[in-house]
């Protein structure tokens, strides 16, 4: 079993009995700051104020920033190089793809990934089985183009991330563009979930709630 925790924005709890894993923590943008958080591995995609606030996590977690091959507390964890926007870095600088495999699991986190994906690096990435993809636009790819990288990358399931809510303040689009686009759509009212190996039997893209 994975825990899965959405905090808003394009931050995220995976943990299984072993070991917890947090992603991208953000600073005073509308969401609620997260107070006794703690991890084992703490992964950055960047370094924007949105997405790097590794002063809030306890723990004293091994934090990677960079891009490479690497093994923390038994969890393979392999980072991309990709860029923030369509013009290899020059609007906004560099983003990481991070790739994990927790219970036997493929994860993908991919930041503010802001162009689509050549074919030979979605080969390189290989399996996936949970996809956390921005779908907001202006910043990152837009709902349209995050639709494309998903049949590109077939996960069996998705996690829409970075795109507007009422507590933030950001020239992005609301979830509705992307959730137009696909099946299976699955909302909850809560900010985690557990899953099981049978809740890989189908695919299907996942909203949660924030605190």
């Amino acid at each position: 079993m994975v825990n899965i925790k959405w905090f808003g924005h394009s931050m995220w709890k995976i943990r299984d009995e072993n070991v917890s894993i947090i992603i991208d923590p953000f600073t005073d943008i509308g969401y609620k700051i997260p107070q006794n958080e703690s991890s084992n591995i703490l992964l950055i995609s960047h370094s924007h104020f949105d997405h790097n606030n590794i002063s809030i996590i306890k723990g004293n977690p091994t934090i990677i920033k960079d891009e490479g091959k690497f093994n923390v507390s038994g969890v393979d964890i392999q980072t991309f190089s990709v860029w923030h926007d369509e013009n290899q870095g020059a609007e906004r600088g560099e983003n990481l793809l991070i790739k994990f495999i927790l219970s036997e699991k493929s994860f993908l986190h991919c930041g503010d990934l802001g162009h689509d994906l050549e074919n030979d690096l979605v080969e390189k990435i290989g399996k996936i089985d949970v996809l956390f993809i921005p779908v907001g636009g202006h910043f990152t790819i837009d709902a349209r183009a995050a639709k494309k990288l998903v049949d590109k990358i077939n996960p069996v399931i998705v996690f829409p991330m970075h795109y507007k809510t009422p507590v933030l303040d950001f020239p992005i689009a609301k979830k509705e563009e992307y959730l137009n686009l696909v099946d299976n759509v699955k909302e909850y009212s809560t900010n985690q979930i557990d899953l099981e190996e049978k809740d890989f039997s189908k695919s299907r893209t996942i909203i949660l709630s924030y605190e």
